[in-house]
């Protein structure tokens, strides 16, 4: 049960730097005029990470709250990340 706890926190760590980071080329390409396109990476990373965490839900809250929990974790992480960068 705890490997598969640190799994999902893992996996959760992954989606939420995949989506965080991907948001910054988001922002990127709209900040560029190139706003179809980065409304289209939006509308990609919200679908992959619902798709990612509704097949986590499959296997039950506590590995879905281990993901979401892995997902923050990457978002503070990136935050601290980007503000030095910006």
């Amino acid at each position: 049960m705890t490997l598969a706890l640190i799994a999902a926190f893992a996996v959760g760590a992954l989606l939420g730097a995949a989506h965080f980071g991907s948001l910054w080329w988001s922002v990127v390409l709209m900040r560029h005029g190139r706003t179809i396109l980065g409304a289209a990476a939006q509308a990609l990373r919200f679908a992959g990470l619902a798709l990612a965490l509704a097949l986590i839900a499959r296997q039950g809250a506590v590995p879905l709250l281990a993901a979401a929990l892995g997902v923050l974790a990457a978002r503070a992480f990136l935050m601290r990340r980007y503000r030095r960068i910006a």
